[in-house]
């Protein structure tokens, strides 16, 4: 009976012995790797996994990301100064067979890349660069990282630069340059400013000489208008007179002609040459006061005929011989 009861037991504990070496549990944040005889067979995702006894080998690669800082190096710059860099990486791993088969330490050989990246990126540019351009550091760090250890099944989550340290002397230099560049930008600004300003104060000339040159060209026009005005009423005012006083002179001619005619032709009075003539005479004026008071028509009397006087006293001389 007591025999029994130990073959019973040695039973069961290789039967639990059995079960716990053939089903395994892989935790999450990780990622299982059968191995069937010391060769790869195939991966086991988290959960329950069954495995042969002593044929088949569980290994766990862990999926989660990894952070791993580096020492304080120093590097050089491309202007011979060597700051401290002070730079960390996470990573991840995303092929768990890669990760197994094709590195043998892949944090160590992550570290020499990203300290030889750090120098190659950092010995290109200057200090102040290095100090106002880290992300652009950082992406080519990153960049260079993801296209070597792709192959090895791991994906680089960030890489960054995480402190840049000086020594005194340094600063004291950064410091100095920082001012003189300050002198520098408040002199090319004030400099700016009088560039601005003498180009300003030389257009206002400018353009008040074209405001005082359009002026006295407008004030030019308006006197010669003026002048032309003043000459075109003078001359209408003078045409005016013109008119008037021909008119008047015609109207005192019309009237002395019809004085003169009536004496010459009262029946009273005899026909003699000196009457004839007389009349042919006034007839011949009053055509011309009848041409004469055309506004188109300048008037020209004849030089015998402007003294009614002596017109007068010929028609009176034969009265008075009678």
């Amino acid at each position: 009976m007591l025999a029994f009861l130990i073959e019973t037991i040695i039973v069961i504990a290789l039967v639990v012995l059995a079960l716990r070496s053939a089903l395994r549990i892989v935790p999450q944040g990780s990622m299982g790797v059968i191995e069937r005889l010391g060769r790869f067979h195939h991966e086991a995702p988290p959960g329950l996994v069954v495995k042969l006894p002593l044929v088949d080998n569980l290994r766990f690669v862990s999926t989660k990301s990894v952070t791993v800082a580096l020492a304080p190096e120093p590097v050089i710059t491309a202007d011979n100064v060597s700051p401290v860099i002070d730079a960390y990486f996470l990573y991840q791993v995303v092929d768990a067979k890669s990760y197994l088969y094709e590195i043998q330490n892949p944090e160590l050989a992550i570290k020499n890349i990203v300290s030889s990246t750090l120098r190659s990126e950092v010995g290109q540019r200057k200090l102040a660069e290095v100090m106002t351009h880290r992300e652009q550091i950082n992406t080519a760090l990153r960049n260079e990282l993801d296209e070597l250890t792709g192959p090895w099944g791991i994906r680089i989550v960030q890489a960054s630069i995480r402190q840049v340290d000086l020594t005194d002397e340094m600063q004291k230099a950064m410091e100095a340059q920082k001012k003189a560049d300050a002198n520098k930008l408040a002199a090319i600004e004030q400099a700016q400013g009088q560039k601005e300003a003498n180009i300003l104060q030389a257009e206002g000339s400018r353009q008040a000489a074209i405001a005082q040159a359009e002026g006295e060209q407008k004030a030019t026009v308006l006197r010669a208008d003026a002048a032309k005005q003043a000459r075109i009423l003078a001359a209408e005012a003078e045409a005016i007179a013109i008119r008037q006083l021909a008119q008047a002179q015609a109207e005192a001619t019309q009237i002395v002609n019809r004085a003169i005619l009536a004496l010459a032709e009262d029946d009273a009075q005899q026909w003699h040459p000196e009457r004839i003539e007389t009349v042919l005479r006034l007839k011949s004026l009053e055509t011309l006061s009848a041409v004469g008071q055309s506004a188109s028509t300048k008037l020209v009397l004849p030089g015998e005929v402007t003294g009614l006087a002596g017109l007068l006293d010929a028609v009176k001389s034969p009265r008075t011989e009678e």
